[in-house]
């Protein structure tokens, strides 16, 4: 009776499943298999893929069009709602999995016109012992064609990047503003008017970015570390101190991701330390461009000192 019963429940999952994707309107039976072949999949707002269990959430389902020799997998994502063609994304393809972004990406208007494109490479990344990417050119459009932003990338080694560069421009086509960064951090950031001419930053400069913060704002994370580090037992007995500046990233729905360190405080236990107490932190108001979230790098220093 009991393994009668496991059965009816495993048709009744299984026709759960069906019943979910023809939530799409042109989706038709062989979708459903399509979907359960891996064919077929579901994203959220940001584009990251659901899994099977949460695609009543989903917002978007994407079509795998063409996989070519070099496993790279196309991607046609549509609005679940009406099928407007909202993206075409590229993807390595590894059985049913589709992991690392390769090449470029296509991002639409719902009239067809392209809204953004990003270019994509891949690295080894050796410390986790897989393939990932990381951008390597950005452009964002008006809706009448013309060039809002773009943005170029350059890295020397790895991941490790070595500069940045971003302009953006006004409706007519002028320099808006050129934002530069290079491999010692040295940062600058231009406004022009539409006549070309060099500009204090405008007021409205948040309207275009915000950085991310700390709930509460700087204060409440000064707070927030001091009564979270543990001073390591072993490093007070030796009497050793040390700054540990960390970096992590703040993703779009405010989550920590990414800890790492970038100069030791000098001893491993103070590294390991400050990264536990970091990705402990509590969700930031995410950082914006235009009004909309975006992920941003964040640097903050752990101090260690003995009183």
């Amino acid at each position: 009776m009991k393994r009668q019963t496991n059965i009816i429940m495993k048709k009744i999952i299984y026709g759960l499943v069906l019943a979910m994707v023809p939530l799409i309107n042109t989706a038709a039976e062989n979708e459903v298999k399509a979907y359960l072949t891996g064919d077929t999949l579901f994203y959220n707002q940001d584009y990251q893929i659901m899994p099977a269990k949460k695609i009543k959430k989903a917002v978007y389902y994407g079509v795998v069009k063409d996989i070519d020799d070099e496993n790279i997998a196309t991607i046609a994502v549509y609005d679940k709602k009406d099928q407007t063609l909202l993206a075409l994304l590229k993807r390595i393809a590894s059985g049913n999995e589709f992991g690392a972004k390769k090449g470029e990406q296509c991002y639409y208007y719902p009239d067809g016109t392209i809204k953004e494109t990003d270019v994509y490479a891949l690295f080894y990344d050796e410390k986790n012992s897989k393939v990932t990417s990381y951008l390597v050119s950005e452009k964002l459009m008006y809706p009448d064609g013309k060039i809002q932003e773009k943005v170029t990338v350059s890295y020397k080694g790895s991941k490790r990047e070595e500069t940045y560069d971003r302009k953006g421009y006004f409706p007519n086509g002028s320099i808006q503003f050129h934002e530069t960064r290079d491999v010692k951090d040295a940062y600058s950031l231009t406004f022009y008017d539409e006549a070309g001419n060099i500009t204090e930053t405008p007021n409205n400069f948040t309207s275009y970015m915000t950085m991310p913060e700390y709930p509460g704002g700087q204060g409440e994370l000064l707070y927030f570390l001091s009564k979270s580090v543990q001073y390591p037992e072993e490093c007070q007995k030796k009497g050793i101190q040390g700054k540990v500046i960390c970096q992590f990233t703040v993703a779009k729905n405010g989550k920590i991701e990414d800890v790492r360190v970038v100069r030791s405080g000098g001893h491993p236990l103070l590294d390991r330390e400050a990264m536990r107490v970091l990705r402990s932190m509590p969700k930031w108001k995410p950082g914006t461009k235009r009004g909309k979230p975006i992920r941003v790098k964040y640097t903050v220093p752990v101090n260690f000192a003995l009183e």
